[in-house]
């Protein structure tokens, strides 16, 4: 235990004997870090439904004026005419290494909320439900208490909600201090909404950052 102890204080010793907390305010006002902003502009595709449609997103943040991370917040929309998701995160990304001058490659993560508006999807095999019949042809199960139906696929359209996680890699390339260019590829693990599995969401954008 008393090895522990010396142990922590060792690590905490740098942040007691701090003449003052690093203000991020003040840091941006002094140069130390920058405000961030990004628009991103490629496409996406669902795992439900297997095909590429648009996906865009737009973000604003904080880097240090040397770079090396940055923590977005970040809004963006996928729509493929039959899954729309609009979702708001929390977004890390971090550069492999810390001398990335001109170019670079970085490594993401984020946890998202997403709204999800389902039109016309299929979901295929049995739909299982406690309530009443919703088919003429519904079948009881006396021991599960519940409903189903031999259709073989039903047409949702309903909306939901859910939060999820995200993972990426990108390329960045620098043209000056300001502005830079960079392709990103992401995925994302969405879940189920309306009892509908989504699965995963992919995403490849080009994008394009402006620091202030």
């Amino acid at each position: 235990m008393k090895t522990v102890l010396c142990v922590l204080a060792l690590l905490l010793s740098p942040l007691v004997t701090a003449v003052e907390w690093n203000n991020p305010f003040d840091g941006i006002e002094s140069g130390e870090y920058r405000i961030i902003t990004t628009l991103g502009l490629g496409s996406g595709e669902l795992q439900l439904n297997n095909q590429r449609d648009f996906f865009g997103y737009v973000s604003v943040g904080v880097t240090p004026a040397v770079g090396v991370w940055q923590v977005n917040l970040q809004f963006s929309r996928f729509d493929d005419n039959h899954v729309r998701i609009n979702q708001v995160g929390l977004n890390f990304k971090v550069d492999f290494t810390l001398n990335c001058y001109v170019q670079c490659l970085y490594w993401m993560a984020g946890w998202n909320y997403a709204d999800v508006d389902l039109n016309d999807v299929r979901k295929y095999g049995y739909w299982y439900h406690n309530k009443d019949k919703w088919h003429l042809y519904d079948i009881y199960d006396k021991e599960k208490d519940w409903y189903y139906d031999g259709h073989y696929y039903h047409v949702i359209d309903a909306s939901g909600s859910d939060s999820f996680w995200n993972l990426g890699v990108g390329y960045r390339f620098m043209w000056n201090q300001d502005f830079d260019t960079s392709i990103e590829y992401n995925y994302n693990d969405i879940n189920s909404i309306y009892r509908v599995n989504l699965g995963h969401l992919r995403t490849l954008s080009l994008n394009f950052s402006y620091r202030f």
